[in-house]
């Protein structure tokens, strides 16, 4: 049995012996029970992290292995590589390093009552063997890749694409970007970003197109357009230890490649770059196979391209991160609200809760988005509003049109600058024009002015466009709200205040929501307001997505209206939101019937 003296034990130990005393030796005894004298890495135990080297027999071979131990263990599983790639697996292991995938993603695998040893014991073998009892999670290689790319840079491409068959090799239309990135008052590391805009075979045949939205980056006016070439291996490229030594420069994929007739500069400054691409198969989920890009970049000063100067200097290589960015890419993690990128939606009112729902509407893939509203951000609302200080004192929904054109490049966002109730003699702008401008084609409004008066008019409009209107308003001190749906002809929003009065049991209106001592007026401020939180607030917002994305989920006018109450609870001083829904009959007594 190995020891650990008494005198180790108090200075040379992992820091979470110290949380749990006596788990050190008693690992070190699980190595011994298994016959295996694992070689501690002396120089990290005095820094508290426990680095074994050791042989792990397994049938007639006795496998290489390292064992990293984590600052949380035992709470968080070890790190178990093999060390001689000879000994790697076809699957469940990490190309770069060899670390072995013993267990699932899901932490709840490791039980912290184990020890490595035990792992080893219930785990590698099947890991090694390439055993079918393993998480249906596919392995694409890109992931190895990316993880050694170069920070803040990335090239674009699309999962829809299926070139394997393509004529190859062909040439790539890249739109991009590159400058040197600054460090210390310095040119630091090159930052490329880049779109493949066009896939052309061999013939010259466009045989793939970029139908996707573009981040910011590369709708600037700073962005340059080349054609480079690309190849086809048969092959799936993985990446190795010996193809990541920057010393032979990525091996055969970079040799004789980089070209000067192929490449671009850096800005203004002294060096250039050439990038190469190749397209690969691999598994891109699980047992499903697909294909995958690999872009390498080498740079350098401009000399360096040349290596038959005696001054060329040298040529550095580097991974650029291949991004999948197509229109079904971006949807694929949420794909019940794909429906989305056909709609379009009129927002009136961006405050404290039209404007976070303005930015969900925009992260789920709404095709058109305008917004109407006249107030300006003033510091005293970022507390309770969607952007900070950097919309200090402009208009609310320029600046969410142009965070949301921004951030969120597949919905085409508009806005109008109006208060509803006025008109502006220098521009003819009423409300009519601004509604008109605002409403006019679009797939459903959504109220979130928070006013009754607006709240009456905009649903005559809505009414008129036999348009389904969503309405959502908090009460004053925020103890509840209200989200409804009102389907054109069957409910209105003065039929809800009607059976707030009439059936109270049945739809009852939201605590405190008549209660208008509860509103205050901030210093400076033209009028009163509710008082609340901002996560309370949007509450109402999101049950406000829910609702337009089941609206639109229905490809049908629903029969009825509905309503949405919230009311907070307080449990041990902490508020929960509840929910109740009732459908909202018309009222026989309400002008809407009429």
């Amino acid at each position: 049995m190995m020891e650990v003296s008494a005198e180790q034990q108090d200075s040379l130990k992992p820091h979470w012996d110290r949380r749990f005393p006596g788990r050190f030796q008693w690992e070190m005894d699980a190595f011994a029970e298994a016959e295996v004298t694992p070689q501690v890495d002396q120089k990290a135990l005095a820094h508290g992290r426990l680095e074994l080297s050791f042989e792990w027999p397994l049938s007639d071979k006795r496998i290489p292995l390292r064992a990293l131990y984590p600052d949380g263990y035992p709470h968080l599983r070890p790190l178990i590589y093999i060390t001689d790639s000879g000994f790697f697996p076809k699957r469940h292991h990490s190309p770069i390093d060899g670390n072995l995938c013993l267990l699932g993603r899901d932490s709840r695998q490791w039980l912290s009552s184990w020890t490595v040893p035990e792992l080893l014991r219930l785990q590698l073998q099947s890991a090694l063997e390439n055993g079918r009892d393993e998480d249906p999670q596919g392995e694409p290689a890109e992931v190895w890749w990316n993880a050694g790319s170069l920070p803040d840079s990335y090239c674009l491409i699309d999962s829809d694409w299926s070139l394997l068959q393509a004529k190859a090799p062909g040439r790539l239309r890249l739109a991009y970007v590159a400058r040197l990135g600054k460090k210390s008052g310095d040119r630091g590391h090159p930052v490329f970003c880049a779109v493949v805009k066009s896939v052309f075979d061999a013939d010259g045949n466009e045989v793939a197109a970029w139908n996707g939205p573009l981040p910011s980056a590369l709708r600037g006016g700073d962005v340059r357009e080349m054609e480079i070439p690309w190849e086809r291996w048969d092959k799936e490229l993985i990446p190795t230890p010996l193809m990541r030594d920057q010393s032979i420069q990525w091996g055969e994929l970079v040799k004789g490649r980089a070209k000067p007739a192929f490449g671009f500069n850096f800005d203004s400054s002294s060096k250039r770059g050439h990038l190469l691409a190749f397209l690969y198969p691999t598994e891109t989920q699980f047992r499903r196979e697909g294909e995958s890009w690999l872009f390498i970049m080498a740079w350098g000063k401009r000399d360096a391209f040349y290596p038959g100067k005696k001054s060329a200097s040298q040529v550095e290589t580097t991974i650029i991160r291949t991004l999948r960015a197509g229109r079904d890419d971006l949807n694929y993690r949420a794909p019940t609200i794909s429906h989305l990128a056909a709609r379009s939606v009129a927002l009136v009112g961006t405050g404290a809760i039209g404007a976070p729902l303005a930015i969900e509407l925009a992260r789920n893939g709404i095709r058109e988005l305008r917004l109407m509203d006249f107030d300006v951000v003033e510091p005293g609302n970022t507390i309770r509003w969607s952007l900070g200080s950097s919309a200090w004192g402009r208009l609310k929904a320029q600046a969410l049109a142009d965070f949301i054109a921004r951030e969120y490049p597949a919905t085409k966002v508009s806005f109008v600058s109006h208060c509803l109730g006025t008109f502006a003699p220098q521009t003819g702008v009423g409300d009519l024009s601004a509604l008109d401008e605002t409403l006019a084609g679009v797939d459903l409004i959504v109220d979130a002015t928070a006013s009754f008066g607006t709240t009456s008019l905009i649903h005559d409009q809505a009414r008129s466009r036999s348009l389904p209107l969503v309405v959502l308003y908090a009460s004053p001190s925020v103890a509840g709200g209200v989200v409804s749906l009102f389907t054109p002809g069957v409910g209105c929003p003065v039929c809800l205040e009607w059976a707030w009065q009439d059936e109270p049991n049945v739809i009852t209106a939201p605590p405190g929501m008549f209660d208008e001592a509860e509103l205050i007026q901030p210093p400076g401020c033209a009028e009163r307001t509710f008082s609340g939180t901002f996560f309370d607030l949007q509450e109402l917002s999101l049950q406000a997505m829910r609702v337009v994305a089941g609206f639109f989920a229905s490809k049908r006018l629903p029969s009825s209206s509905f309503v949405y109450t919230l009311a907070f609870q307080s449990e041990n001083g902490i508020r929960v939101p509840n929910w109740r829904e009732n459908v909202l009959p018309p009222h026989p007594q309400c002008s809407c019937q009429k």
